[in-house]
């Protein structure tokens, strides 16, 4: 039998899963890295700790599952995107990698507001100027150290560093490209305007292909694979988790809660919003793209409650031997709908769609000596649902008829959150078989890769299938209709009053 492996790098650690031809899980192994904080807006990693937790989780999945390594037919890398490390002829990292969470490029974004324009980056990127997109980040490097500019090779991607280690090719994906606001995505190319306004060397980046193709096989003797393995063009984690859970076609939306939200919606060709609210990117999908909104913080502000909030539960599942956001998703189910009157804006490190507001922070509305840790845990999660309806709102108003939110991730393993997602938005929300949807997608891309489906949809509809369903509950949608109101007065008086510039 022939075995497919997703080499599934995040923001906090990478996990491999090797796949049987049907789809399904043989096994698994996953490892955490750090990331370091030069300042409160700085986020780095180390691109050789990615390297190092890879290589560690190859080897325990296929020892697990008791797979020859000749029985890998291929293998496709899904990853955090935006994430930009400089890396020399040899492929050695020469400063830390900026993750995308980073905020240090205020001033780099001016610029390119200045000397771009918004309009031209939209139009050209289907992107906003943010900080999270790459092209600041290597701007900063540029500017900053200019002796790292001058000496980088290439500058990578995670899957592009990770596809580098294993095949000695200097290749990205499509969709990665998309996510660097330096990529053309009605030309499929990077934008040569763009780069010689920014001053950035475009042969400095790596050649972009479609999401599937073969990149070659891999030559490297570091991990357990053999040189017969083929790697695959993999994918961004979003557009990956998009395929995994089937938003293969027109009409399928998914949301994908881990350390951020990230809404797709399947387009068959580019669509922009005139307001630009929200993104669009290409798909993992050849051909197709998709309609995009991220949120940055979701999932980090309920495991920012975790760590700052929750040490007795922490303990407690500790000697039960049980996830703590177990008990976390307990005590949240117990609190009331709208959490006693407490609301919550989780903008931790800055808005992302539909805002684009860099300066944005974390609130709590409505604390009082009457509430408990349930109620602030509850109201997290239900200031992540209307942070989301928000964007679907966006994605109806642009033509897209919604009637069903695919969740994803490991804020989907929560029944209460997902019922509250489908109250607040008034719509079903069905989770995948497995949680690892972004994983699935990359299985699928290697399967495809090699030949074994004719087309990436076919594979998707074999491969992705659907589990569970939580539908609306008619009282809690009148309440949270209310609250919605409120949370949404509560930002827009809060932006406009301009208190976040003055903390800052």
């Amino acid at each position: 039998m022939n075995f497919y492996c997703a080499l599934d790098l995040g923001t906090t650690g990478c996990r491999t899963i090797v796949f049987d031809e049907k789809g399904k899980e043989i096994s698994r192994h996953y490892e955490e890295w750090d990331s370091y904080f030069p300042t409160p807006v700085m986020v780095e990693q180390d691109a050789n700790h990615w390297w190092n937790a890879l290589k560690t989780t190859i080897k325990v999945a296929l020892k697990k599952g008791r797979i020859r390594p000749k029985n890998i037919k291929s293998v496709a890398i899904t990853n955090q995107r935006e994430t930009i490390v400089p890396v020399d002829k040899e492929g050695n990292p020469l400063h830390n990698a900026i993750v995308w969470q980073d905020r240090r490029t205020n001033e780099e974004c001016d610029f390119i507001r200045e000397h771009v324009g918004v309009d031209t980056i939209y139009e050209k990127t289907g992107l906003t100027i943010d900080p999270y997109f790459s092209s600041s980040k290597i701007m900063w490097i540029k500017n900053h150290k200019p002796e790292i500019y001058q000496n980088t090779y290439k500058f990578m991607l995670v899957h592009d560093f990770i596809a580098m280690k294993l095949t000695g090719k200097w290749m990205t994906d499509y969709s990665n490209a998309s996510r660097t606001m330096l990529f053309n995505i009605k030309d499929l190319k990077w934008d040569e305007e763009i780069a010689s306004k920014l001053e950035i060397d475009l042969d400095k980046m790596p050649d972009a292909v479609a999401s599937g193709t073969q990149i070659g096989p891999i030559t490297t003797k570091e991990t357990l694979f053999d040189t017969s393995t083929i790697v695959v063009a993999g994918g961004g984690d979003q557009q990956c988790a998009a395929l995994g859970v089937g938003v293969s076609q027109p009409g399928r939306t998914k949301c994908t809660t881990g350390t951020g939200s990230f809404i797709l919606g399947y387009l068959d060709s580019p669509k922009f919003d005139p307001n630009k609210r929200v993104l669009c990117s290409c798909h993992t999908v050849p051909g197709a793209w998709v309609q995009e909104a991220s949120i940055f913080t979701t999932g980090s502000a309920y495991r920012w409650a975790r760590d700052v909030m929750c040490a007795g539960e922490v303990a407690d599942a500790k000697k039960q031997n049980i996830d703590p956001y177990h008990i976390m998703n307990k005590l949240a189910a117990e609190s009331p709908v709208g959490s006693k009157g407490l609301l919550f804006v989780p903008h931790m490190v800055g808005a992302g769609a539909p805002h684009w507001n860099p300066n944005a922070r974390g609130v709590f509305l409505g604390l009082a000596l009457g509430h408990e840790r349930k109620d602030l845990l509850r109201a997290i999660m239900e200031g992540v649902a209307y942070e989301v309806r928000k964007n679907i709102e966006v994605f109806n108003e642009l033509g897209s008829k919604i009637s069903e939110l695919r969740v994803t991730g490991g804020g989907s393993r929560s029944n209460v959150w997902n019922q509250i997602m489908a109250d607040v938005l008034n719509i079903p929300c069905g989770r995948g078989e497995l949680e690892e949807s972004t994983a699935v997608g990359a299985a699928i891309l290697a399967s495809y890769g090699v030949g074994d489906y004719k087309n990436i949809v076919d594979a998707a509809e074999n491969i992705a299938v659907m589990s569970k369903k939580w539908t609306p509950e008619p009282e809690a949608v009148e309440k949270y209709e209310k609250l919605y109101k409120l949370t949404k007065t509560l930002y827009s008086r809060i932006a406009d009053s301009r208190i976040w510039e003055d903390l800052l």
